[in-house]
């Protein structure tokens, strides 16, 4: 009775329409993602890869917009996934594919590289269906997995590095093809990583650490590849370096227990 009750409220709200504000970032985060599949298939690889950080510039700021102006709604939630599986699923991995067929149809089976394509398309899929199911149920102030925007962004500046410098040997095809397989386990993981939303620890932070944000901003104007690959790194290691720690101190725990016992 209850659940009929949910669908009919929300089949009200939609009726009296949706949000544009957030919506609209949304839509220009599904357009950025279209617009690096189609430069992936013409060869446009930079272009590709520029597309789809400015899907995850748009990305962070939608949640944001919807909060703000209280525009919050379970339909902008689900669409808003629709278009990170776009985005930062689709779009990275066809980005990877044509890269590598272009480059290495010669020295490596092609059923390879669709396979590993999907696999990275999969884990996006699942990790954003996890993500939208644990919504209500978990803290905002962490993610249980390697967030999508987050594996996106690594990925394919590591791709990058690779067009900008013209690496094409098979080294550098097997380091990209590790950097994806390990940026898709890690988003059906279960490490936990900082989602940087708790306000309270922001209205805690030191004059002088604001000037990190626009520091930030101005390092990757100047050499947007170098100071991206960098922070996707560190980031990629901070949810590991925690789990590693909370590993230790359970163990640690468990056996002050036993001592105690």
């Amino acid at each position: 009775m209850a659940l009929r009750k949910e669908k009919n409220r929300e089949k009200v709200n939609l009726k009296k329409g949706i949000f544009i504000l957030p919506n609209l970032f949304t839509s220009a985060n599904l357009f950025a993602g279209c617009f690096s599949i189609f430069s992936s298939m013409d060869g446009k690889y930079e272009l590709a890869v520029i597309s789809i950080i400015v899907a995850v510039f748009l990305d962070g700021l939608d949640g944001k917009v919807a909060r703000a102006a209280n525009a919050v709604s379970d339909f902008g939630k689900d669409y808003d996934s629709l278009c990170d599986l776009i985005s930062f699923g689709v779009a990275p991995s066809i980005l990877f594919y044509s890269w590598a067929t272009n480059n290495f149809i010669d020295v490596i089976n092609v059923r390879f590289l669709w396979l590993l394509s999907f696999f990275y398309i999969a884990t996006t899929a699942l990790r954003l269906a996890r993500f939208n199911n644990h919504l209500v149920l978990k803290s905002e102030n962490y993610f249980i997995g390697l967030p999508s925007p987050a594996s996106a962004t690594l990925v394919t500046v590591m791709l990058w590095q690779c067009v900008i410098h013209s690496f094409n040997d098979f080294t550098a095809l097997i380091i990209i093809s590790l950097f994806f397989m390990t940026a898709a386990i890690l988003m059906v993981s279960k490490v936990e990583y900082n989602s940087f939303k708790d306000l309270r620890t922001l209205n805690r932070m030191p004059f002088n650490g604001a000037l990190l944000i626009p520091l930030i901003f101005i390092l990757i104007i100047i050499d947007a590849p170098n100071v991206l690959s960098v922070l996707s790194i560190a980031y990629l290691i901070s949810g590991l370096v925690a789990a590693l720690i909370g590993v230790f101190r359970n163990s640690a725990k468990k056996k002050e227990s036993n001592l105690s016992d």
